[in-house]
């Protein structure tokens, strides 16, 4: 009686401790292999060139980017192929991972944090949208001017940030001592050429309130939005005869 367990297909090979794999297949997980050592030694060169670049034209290694570049021979359990034809095995190569990042400041959730930005390379060019503020590559110290001008702009809006906050402060505690029986609020409002921005409400019993907003630049409020809840209930001829009443402007 013919042993079917001890049978093995003149095409198939015995590869990682009994895992059978198909000439076939190992010429995939061959090409696997190789085109994964090739992507490390493409990254190494790369990244090796954006480093150069970039100190050539007054980048410093640690302050203004970073380089976690590392690779290493690695075994792992791979898949190869999709639905019947997928199939697993083991394979050691050279992966890699990280690279080159800018280092920058970024005002965020109202604090100042040290961050990292995508770079890219092309050409001799680079690219960093985030810096940049568009999809552009252009010479590595027009780059690094741009990151200078970025942080100082991160620095601008952390002290802008404190700077109203010190504002909002000073005027609610000036208004709720003048005027102790009315509401001060603080509230949210937007224009098309604004966009969204804060303002203090001084309410009173009546509904009648008064908006300012802030001018951090004179450290100052000034009017946005007055209501007076008595003008808004007359009617048109008790309006009428309130205006006949106005002095003629001079």
């Amino acid at each position: 009686m013919e042993n079917i367990e001890n049978f093995k297909d003149p095409d198939q090979l015995d590869l990682f401790a009994g895992i059978v794999l198909t000439v076939e297949q190992q010429k995939r997980v061959d090409s696997f292999i190789d085109s994964v050592n090739k992507s490390t030694n493409f990254q190494r060169n790369k990244v090796q060139q954006i480093e150069q670049l970039l100190v050539e034209a007054g980048f410093k290694k640690g302050i203004d980017f970073e380089n976690t570049f590392k690779s290493s021979l690695e075994t792992r359990t791979i898949s190869i192929g999709y639905g019947s034809d997928k199939f697993e095995t083991e394979i050691t190569a050279e992966f890699s991972s990280g690279g080159v990042a800018l280092k920058g400041l970024r005002f965020v959730n109202n604090e100042l944090k040290e961050s990292v930005f995508n770079l890219e390379m092309d050409l001799g060019k680079v690219q960093c949208s985030a810096v940049q503020g568009q999809y552009r590559f252009i010479k590595p110290k027009t780059l690094l001017e741009k990151l200078n001008q970025y942080n100082e702009c991160q620095k601008d809006c952390l002290k802008d940030f404190q700077n109203k906050t010190n504002l909002k402060q000073i005027i609610v505690e000036k208004y709720t001592k003048l005027y102790p029986n009315a509401t001060i609020t603080i509230k949210s409002d937007w224009t098309k050429y604004s966009g969204s921005f804060e303002v203090i409400e001084v309410k009173f019993e009546s509904g009648s309130y008064i908006q300012f907003r802030l001018d951090t630049y004179n450290n100052k409020e000034y009017l946005y939005k007055r209501h007076d809840a008595t003008f808004e209930k007359l009617s048109s001829d008790e309006l009428l005869e309130r205006f006949s009443k106005q002095e003629a402007l001079k």
